[in-house]
């Protein structure tokens, strides 16, 4: 898979004050995560996925258990993902401390004057975005009500303690797991972790919109909710799967981007644009990767 979407946006958009933020948006669906992942790591990662993703699965077209029932679960998950992965940071920086976690510079963004550690940066908009799909989820289930569809919209306790055991077990696994050599793993491993549990976030999200207002309010059934179930698997593995990553841009995409840019980018290619971003990127992961300055203002 091609991995340069935010490149191509700098390239067309960066000198827009009111569209720079969106490659920021793109960064969180990056598929670095070859890069920083070995084989066996990337088979173990998939493994877990596809277990966390079979339990609700197995729940829906096997145990018949309510749309309420496994949105609520797919909630925990995400939930209880965001707090391991904060758990890992903690533990990482008091094992290797680095210049990210006590003043981080996230990607494409220059450093500020201002220090944030790489704890704030991930965990504040993984809890706000958590905790707002538990408010919609919340909100869709008293519509159901009203609107007689109390069936799907209950929460079943017998099948929901059974799927966070099966979470819990999932997830405690492959947190022990990685706890092993964590002292020796880079920063830049545990910020496309992070990356990736924030893009997991999104996918949620949208699985809840998607299936819960496709089974209570458009009469297409449980089938239907089963292929957002589908999808929603083939999202979360596509993450871990190898992605091409080339050194130089194919010669029809430089090309054709080379007579659309933005003016601020109008004296180089979009060949050398790339490799500044390259050179960029290296430079961000080298300063994150350094020990911590003194009095860094920790958090």
């Amino acid at each position: 898979m091609f991995r340069r979407g935010p490149v191509q946006a700098r390239w067309l958009w960066e000198t827009s004050p009111r569209l720079r933020p969106l490659p920021q948006t793109f960064l969180l669906f990056r598929r670095d995560s070859a890069a920083t992942l070995g084989s066996p790591m990337r088979l173990r990662s998939i493994l877990t996925a596809l277990g966390l993703n079979a339990i609700p699965a197995a729940g829906w077209f096997l145990g018949d258990w309510s749309a309420g029932t496994t949105l609520v679960l797919y909630w925990f998950e995400t939930l209880l993902g965001t707090l391991l992965v904060a758990a890992r940071i903690l533990i990482h920086r008091r094992l290797r401390p680095s210049q990210g976690h006590w003043n981080y510079q996230a990607p494409q963004t220059e450093v500020t004057p201002g220090r944030s550690s790489y704890l704030l940066a991930f965990l504040v908009p993984a809890l706000v975005f958590t905790f707002a799909h538990g408010i919609f989820l919340a909100a869709l289930g008293f519509m159901a009500v009203a609107n007689h569809l109390a069936p799907e919209a209950r929460i079943e306790r017998g099948p929901l303690l059974v799927g966070l055991t099966g979470l819990a077990v999932f997830q405690g696994a492959d947190f022990c797991l990685d706890l092993i050599g964590l002292r020796d793993r880079p920063f830049v491993w545990l910020e496309r972790l992070g990356q990736r549990t924030l893009a997991r976030v999104f996918v949620i999200h949208l699985t809840i919109i998607g299936g819960m207002v496709a089974v209570m309010f458009t009469g297409a059934g449980r089938r239907f909710f089963g292929a957002f179930i589908f999808l929603k698997t083939l999202l979360t593995c596509s993450v871990f799967l190898p992605q091409w990553q080339p050194k130089a841009p194919p010669a029809w995409l430089s090309s054709a981007l080379d007579h659309i840019k933005a003016a601020k980018n109008k004296n180089i290619s979009f060949a050398q644009f790339w490799k500044q971003t390259d050179d960029q990127e290296i430079a961000r992961v080298a300063r994150n990767e350094q020990p911590p300055e003194p009095r860094s203002g920790r958090k």
